[in-house]
């Protein structure tokens, strides 16, 4: 697993440094939707939002950056409280791309990210957890014009969450999310 963290890493760091092409453009952006996240107990739903910074090197190939959060799980009400989870993430994507049409690209996206999730039960302390695992997902990207963009896409981070009812008050490891969203790009 660390091999692979270290040669994506590399591939990633060696891509930001090489020289671009003239088809080459940057671009920033932020995303906002659905995150679902899970705890290996339970899914909660919550608001969630990233900005990113990406770089196009060809027709067919980007990386991006982007580093997110989410608000926190619905805390219940007076009657069936819940307990509360939330993350904050880094996301390192490569990017391969194809044209559909004119304006339309499909794209996939494989990376790694460092995931922030925390927990807290109904009574008990905050706890959390930094994890770094894979990430990957696909889109829909529509060209508004030559300097804006909008994406929809699904993503997920991290594997299975690993926590059971009785080791998540005490062994808290994290979350994982699926996540569905929506972006705008500037491209420069």
């Amino acid at each position: 697993m660390r091999n692979s963290i270290k040669i994506i890493t590399t591939l990633l760091a060696l891509g930001f440094s090489t020289p671009a092409p003239a088809a080459g453009e940057h671009y920033v952006g932020a995303g906002t939707g659905a995150f679902s996240l899970n705890n290996g107990i339970n899914t909660d739903t919550v608001f969630g939002a990233y900005m990113l910074i990406g770089h196009h090197f060809n027709e067919y190939f980007s990386a991006e950056v982007r580093l997110g959060a989410t608000a926190s799980s619905d805390s219940g009400d007076a009657i069936t409280p819940k307990a509360k989870q939330r993350m904050d993430f880094v996301a390192h994507y490569i990017k391969p791309q194809i044209a559909l049409s004119e304006s339309l690209t499909a794209y996939a996206l494989a990376g790694f990210a460092v995931v922030h999730g925390s927990y807290q039960a109904t009574t008990g302390a905050k706890q959390s957890k930094t994890r770094i695992s894979y990430a990957y997902g696909a889109g829909l990207s529509y060209q508004a014009n030559d300097d804006y963009s909008i994406d929809t896409e699904i993503t997920h981070m991290l594997g299975k969450a690993g926590n059971s009812a009785a080791s998540i008050n005490t062994g808290y490891k994290g979350l994982e999310a699926n996540t569905y969203t929506a972006a705008i790009k500037y491209h420069f």
